[in-house]
């Protein structure tokens, strides 16, 4: 009598071996693609407020409530922004204290902490730093007394 051999219960060993690499593929393109809709909710948040500071800037709060206004609109959470700076730039991209109606612009930098998953073996930043520079369109007058606009900082 000859025993046979069988392959019974093969198909779910190799599932069992190959299961853990397919859910860490699964996750990390998860972890990504919202890293990269925070990435651009982000950038699209700061150049809607330079957009607005590059038409004039009256108060320094009203700004900074602008600033965490735009976040929130993109879907992200105001309290992850750190380190909002508001600079004026001279026509030869200089800083400046005030605006330059001419050639003048306005860069607008800050920091976001995004959300991570936590999945090991897949590397994810743990802030997002960008800027977006905007040329002046019309400054309004008189509204630049009393802000100190080299560095405007959102704790």
């Amino acid at each position: 009598m000859r025993l046979e051999r069988t392959e019974d219960g093969a198909v779910a060993l190799e599932f069992a071996l190959i299961l853990p690499v397919l859910l860490l593929f699964l996750f990390g393109v998860i972890q990504y693609g919202y890293g990269l809709f925070q990435l651009q909710s982000f950038s699209a948040a700061l150049n809607e407020a330079s957009r607005t500071a590059s038409t004039g800037i009256t108060d320094c709060t009203a700004f900074d409530q602008l600033l965490g206004s735009a976040v929130s609109d993109t879907g992200l959470s105001p309290e992850d922004v750190a380190n909002a700076k508001l600079q004026w730039l001279g026509a030869d991209r200089s800083v400046t204290q005030t605006p330059e109606r001419i050639l003048g612009q306005v860069r607008i930098t800050a920091t976001y902490k995004p959300f991570d998953i936590g999945i090991p073996l897949v590397p994810f930043p743990s802030t997002i730093t960008r800027s977006s520079t905007t040329t002046i369109q019309s400054v309004l007058s008189g509204g630049l007394t009393g802000c100190d606009f080299a560095l405007l900082n959102r704790n």
